[in-house]
């Protein structure tokens, strides 16, 4: 069995986090199962740089490979972070988390839209930020009063 079995379209992200450290991150993902029946992990940055820059985007696919493989939030922070699994690795087959349900991860991650801040937005808040969208998306986190959401 494949993960996820239907798309999930238009998940929409705000993280803000008005502090020293800061951190901001605002885009549009949709999750949809990889064609043709194979199995792996694709993501996909149409954007350009002035809506995204490459290490952000990187980390906004890190963070929901992260998620896939069942990596709770608070170890996000760490530079211990669990290993992403390769290419290879997916393509052969990655069970995904428990709680999303049964299958490999079959997944295409496409960003539609994305805002910056030329000095907040951070590779660690995007990862955050990824991770979220994923959880959102399969664990059915509504964005009503979740701070994830919260645009100051």
């Amino acid at each position: 069995m494949r993960f996820p079995a239907e798309a999930r379209l238009d998940v929409h992200v705000r993280y803000a986090r008005p502090s020293c450290m800061g951190g901001f991150a605002w885009f549009t993902v949709d999750f949809e199962p990889l064609p043709d029946g194979r199995l792996g992990f694709e993501f996909v940055n149409p954007l350009g740089p002035d809506d995204i820059d490459a290490e952000c985007a990187q980390e906004v696919s890190n963070g929901v490979l992260l998620w896939l493989i069942g990596t709770e939030r608070k170890d996000l922070y760490s530079v211990d972070c669990p290993p992403l699994p390769t290419a290879k690795e997916l393509d052969a087959g990655v069970p995904v988390l428990p709680d999303a349900g049964p299958g490999l991860i079959a997944l295409r991650a496409v960003l539609r839209h994305s805002r910056v801040h030329p000095v907040d937005s951070l590779p660690l808040t995007h990862r955050l930020a990824g991770w979220h969208a994923a959880d959102k998306s399969w664990q059915g986190v509504e964005a009503t009063g979740d701070p994830m959401d919260l645009a100051p």
